[in-house]
């Protein structure tokens, strides 16, 4: 194996796109872009555990892909803009994600006939509260703005001095801790 260090951007992209030693040449632009890029993602989702599955995501997507990618850019250009549409992408599915959840939860008051309904919605309203009241101050405080003041999440972000970013990440992570109760799993199953 060749020491592929020393090479240029696009020496590395002409030999990861050919039928050579694409391995070696996948490696450096691996070692080299993979701790900046999770930094640029980390900063535009605010949990670097998700910034690292976007990176990965990534590179994953240009080693499957290596041959059929075009890059007309540079490749640190083109990798950031790679990270920045999969992080919207990641911001789009979350939002898609809470609206079926509000779905569910004007459904279920709007629905409410049976008793039986009533007092699983009770109950699921209660664990939920409940929940909501665990989480860290800021999150909490944050979840509360969006989905009870329905507050906008440019308008919290300014509103608390944060990032949207940052506010749309503690609320994601909010509602993944609703999510992950198992309560709240079952209560929702036998409704």
């Amino acid at each position: 194996m060749c020491d592929y260090s020393g090479f240029s951007d696009v020496e590395l992209i002409a030999l990861l796109q050919s039928d050579g030693d694409f391995n070696g040449a996948f490696t450096v632009i691996y070692d080299h872009y993979f701790p900046p890029l999770v930094l640029h993602a980390g900063k535009m989702l605010g949990d670097m555990d998700l910034a690292k599955d976007v990176v990965q995501e990534i590179f994953t997507k240009l080693f499957y892909q290596r041959a059929e990618t075009d890059i007309n850019t540079s490749l640190k250009s083109y990798l950031h803009t790679a990270v920045r549409h999969v992080v919207f992408d990641h911001l789009k599915q979350a939002k898609v994600e809470m609206n079926y959840a509000e779905d569910f939860f004007i459904y279920a008051k709007g629905s409410g006939e049976l008793a039986d309904e009533q007092v699983c919605l009770k109950e699921l309203t209660r664990v939920i509260e409940s929940e909501i009241e665990k989480m860290p101050f800021k999150m909490r405080e944050i979840f509360k703005l969006s989905r009870k003041q329905y507050f906008s999440q440019k308008k919290i972000a300014k509103l608390l001095g944060l990032s949207q970013s940052n506010v749309s990440n503690q609320i994601q992570r909010a509602i993944k801790i609703l999510r992950n109760n198992p309560i709240i799993l079952r209560t929702q199953s036998t409704i």
